[in-house]
């Protein structure tokens, strides 16, 4: 039998944690558009004696139950928008949007914001601190985090901790990704738009081609990855869209593209800022075009703090000494939860929500995503024995 009072509460809510999944996963909704789900959360959090507050990033609210025993104030995030993607999993409580699904794992995460709900108020007068549950819109298009930031939540919380969980379907239950340090990847959004003289395809002395200019562009950029990083550094630089011309024998006067160079540490950051404005007007001389550039920031690198990881170590250990903990977890996949990292200490920790059979274990982002809804309550216990332990040493 487990150790843990909280897990042993938590596991009487199964029922119930599904039911809030499923009917999540029924009615997605896309990046800042999670009105809905935003309603089904408040009316669940209300009806429990939690105070709502709402109107952070739009579509984004907080719930929080004042302490009963003195203790830090710990920020719990869960993400609720889904993907435009259309679902193929062939479920009996399969998306009835077309074109939209929760391919992510979100309509689990907020589940599993509203379990933890019902586990405070079960044990209300057994767990120290002050717990204040952050229901953010829009992670899948890296704003989400930060118009909430920017309506002031932070403000509002004032955190001493903050926390996510992130369900991860390649692995089974029991299986926990807990990384100190650098875990997920910085991103940045970049657009690049070349800009050249049409003409027809027959005559091309005539003009001046940006697609191939573009063309020369695009490889040249990869060597920022092989030629300018350190190879013990992890980059990743992605070109995943091109458009250009509308008609099969025109030479067109313009090219677009865009793409998201991935990074872990300033100093590649850097480098790949550098190289790119390099690289683009290298090419644009070359060829006679001019090169616009955009590069913003999508995503910081997120980073976990040691401290709270330790702490959720012991919870695991407490939760079941059996769980496998990987330690060294690493992605190029970027986290808008990074912003609340920032700011406050904290972490994002994996858990492990694959089918029993690995053939049915699909990757984040895909249409036949399913989880082992047994996952929910040990994520939920997870956040919870963590910030115990985190009390405890306070």
């Amino acid at each position: 039998m487990s150790d843990s009072h909280i897990y042993q509460f938590a596991q009487t809510l199964q029922e119930s944690v599904s039911h809030h999944r499923r009917h999540i996963h029924r009615n997605p909704e896309l990046a800042f558009e999670e009105v809905q789900t935003a309603d089904y959360v408040a009316k669940e959090l209300e009806s429990l004696g939690f105070e709502v507050k709402r109107g952070y990033g739009k579509t984004g609210l907080v719930a929080y139950l004042p302490a009963v025993k003195d203790g830090p104030r710990f920020l719990l995030r869960f993400d609720m928008d889904a993907l435009a993607l259309q679902e193929q999993t062939g479920l009996d409580f399969a998306s009835t949007k077309d074109g939209r699904m929760h391919a992510c794992g979100h309509d689990g995460h907020v589940a599993i914001g509203l379990t933890v709900v019902k586990i405070l108020v079960g044990m209300e007068s057994e767990l120290a601190g002050s717990y204040y549950l952050l229901f953010q819109p829009a992670e899948e298009i890296g704003q989400g985090a930060a118009a909430m930031i920017a309506d002031g939540v932070m403000d509002f919380i004032r955190p001493d901790y903050a926390m996510a969980v992130h369900l991860w379907a390649e692995e089974p239950a029991g299986w926990l990704g807990i990384t100190s340090g650098p875990v997920m990847a910085g991103s940045k959004d970049l657009r690049i738009t070349v800009h050249g003289v049409g003409g027809h395809s027959a005559r091309p002395h005539k003009a001046v081609d940006p697609i191939l200019a573009s063309a020369h562009l695009i490889t040249a950029l990869q060597s920022i990855v092989s030629r300018k990083v350190d190879p013990l550094d992890s980059v990743v630089y992605s070109i995943t869209q091109i458009h250009a011309g509308s008609t099969i024998n025109v030479i067109p006067d313009c090219v677009t593209m865009s793409g998201t160079p991935r990074y872990f540490t300033p100093e590649v950051e850097r480098e790949i800022e550098n190289s790119t404005n390099r690289i683009c007007d290298g090419v644009a001389r070359a060829f006679g075009c001019e090169i616009e550039v955009e590069l913003g920031v999508n995503a910081p690198p997120l980073l976990n703090n040691p401290t709270v990881c330790q702490a959720a170590r012991k919870a695991a250990e407490k939760i079941n000494p059996d769980f496998v903990i990987e330690n060294n977890l690493r992605m190029m996949a970027s986290e808008d939860m990074a912003l609340f990292l920032q700011q406050i200490p904290g972490a994002m920790f994996f858990v492990g929500a694959g089918k029993e059979d690995p053939d049915k274990r699909y990757p984040l982002h895909h249409p036949g995503f399913d989880i082992d809804e047994s996952s929910l309550i040990l994520a939920a216990t997870l956040l919870l024995e963590t910030c115990q332990q985190l009390e405890k040493s306070a």
